[in-house]
């Protein structure tokens, strides 16, 4: 049965961002039991900057704005228009999440149903090229006067919906309207047999915009359910707002377990560089923290760029920082802390007292009335959060995973190093990949801290062996 209240909305906005732009334009037409019953249109005053490219999009200039009345004062005669009907849209998420967040500004919780016409072309007519407004105006022979403004462009959607009606069987209209209103907010441009195999199973996932673009990777112990999840959010969520309106298909790569998702989401952020991935944009370069022990005896404080780091090098250096300025935040607030000495931990260049002494936080080591004994206590005490731990085992070890079907994973590991891992399929098939140089990571680090602090671990870990390629194996697969 198809829905006997609708309402057919468009909006124009300052940008693309729902949660930082504002709407400047909204047009709804309210449609009961296939009749217009009522229509409106108004700009809207966004109290915020108009940007060139939206007035050469949509024509609407900034001084006509100025005068326009703000969502405020208009939000009741929205909400009225909108009441009890489905609301629809092209690209139903992007209007729809907009004017939650405009209603959220003003303390309204709004949530109605609605469905995105972009998504019911697509089943409907999937071998059109595009499905885009234009799209639907050529292929329907539909006309708009005035293309960019919200009530005519909200128009437009009112006489698609009267063609879907004149030229389908209605059952046929009813089912595709039930699928799109079943999954209202999954991607416009993200087919949804690519959600429908999506495996439920540990592993790692990658979005892919436009020309195979890395947009994010990410890892589950399901990777269906949290793939999804991104897609229920986005309209709360800017960043998955964003993800939403490019994705356009999906990678999986499955794991026998959360720990070997955790390695290979890792891996591939650092590979790919996906543009919505924070750590993405991190630097290879890692600042490293050093001490040395001056002529007075006292620790002192230095930092160290740094790209490589070995293994039998690890226990040379104090800890290791994203930043400079992540380094010397962490030294401020270790010298407010531990009463410790901004000039020896690197913090200040002079030759006297440090600028901590004179406020009484430096107990004298500036200036060599401290005992040194004293003062390096503190310091390494202070330093014990950020050092790298003790390797706790005798060598190399390797941690099994293995998931319900029978595939099995290896990972070897030395002395905080991933060294490559070991996959056995359901089939006894063998596939090993090991790295040609182990070098520390900080990220595989935490994973694996994290990971060694759990007890229930501990029974997943064993040592080594060579088979007779001379290719490093767990024992338990001989």
């Amino acid at each position: 049965m198809l829905p006997t209240k609708l309402a057919f909305v468009d909006i124009e906005t300052t940008g693309h961002r729902s949660s930082y732009d504002r709407i400047i334009e909204i047009g709804i037409l309210r449609v009961e039991d296939n009749k217009l019953v009522k229509t409106y249109q108004s700009l809207i005053n966004p109290q915020s900057h108009l940007p060139k490219e939206i007035t050469m999009l949509t024509g609407i200039r900034a001084e006509e704005l100025e005068n326009a009345p703000t969502f405020r004062t208009i939000k009741d005669e929205i909400l009225e228009l909108l009441a009890d009907c489905t609301f629809v849209a092209h690209n139903v998420r992007f209007d729809y999440g907009f004017l939650k967040h405009e209603l959220m500004r003003e303390n309204i919780s709004f949530t109605t149903k609605h469905f995105c016409t972009v998504r019911l072309s697509r089943l409907l007519y999937p071998s059109w090229p595009r499905h885009n407004l234009d799209a639907v105006m050529q292929y329907c022979n539909i006309s708009c006067a005035n293309r960019h403004r919200a009530f005519d462009d909200a128009q437009v959607l009112f006489e698609f919906y009267n063609h879907l009606q004149k030229t389908l069987p209605l059952e046929q209209l009813e089912q595709a309207l039930a699928k799109t209103m079943k999954k209202p907010s999954l991607p416009i441009k993200l087919p949804i047999e690519e959600l429908e195999k999506l495996p439920e199973k540990p592993g790692v996932y990658v979005f892919y915009g436009e020309k195979g673009a890395p947009l994010y990777v990410g890892k589950s112990i399901n990777i269906k359910n949290r793939v999804l999840s991104h897609f229920s959010q986005d309209i709360a969520s800017p960043t998955e707002m964003n993800i939403a309106q490019q994705i356009e298909s999906i990678e999986t790569i499955t794991t026998a377990g959360e720990l070997g998702a955790l390695f290979l989401e890792s891996q591939m952020i650092k590979e790919l560089l996906p543009l919505y991935n924070k750590r993405s944009r991190i630097k290879r370069e890692l600042i490293a923290l050093k001490s040395k022990i001056n002529d007075k005896g006292y620790h002192q404080c230095y930092m160290e760029p740094i790209t490589t780091i070995t293994s039998d090098t690890l226990q040379s250096f104090l800890g290791f920082f994203r930043s400079r300025r992540q380094a010397k935040a962490f030294l401020v607030d270790i010298a407010k802390n531990h009463s410790l000495c901004e000039r020896l931990l690197g913090l200040e260049n002079t030759k006297s007292a440090c600028f901590g002494y004179r406020l009484n936080r430096c107990k004298g080591a500036c200036i060599n009335s401290e005992n040194p004994k004293l003062y390096n206590l503190r310091f390494i005490t202070a330093l014990t959060d950020i050092k790298i731990l003790t390797w706790p085992f005798e060598g190399s070890i390797i941690i099994q995973e293995n998931d319900i079907d029978g595939k099995k994973e290896y990972f070897v590991i030395d002395n905080w190093c991933y060294a490559g891992n070991v996959t056995v399929d359901n089939e006894g098939n063998v596939k090993d990949e090991f790295l040609k140089a182990v070098t520390f990571d900080l990220d595989m680090y935490k994973i694996l801290r994290l990971y060694l602090k759990n007890p229930a671990n501990s029974k997943k870990i064993s040592h080594f062996a060579l088979n007779n390629n001379g290719i490093m194996l767990p024992k338990l697969l001989f």
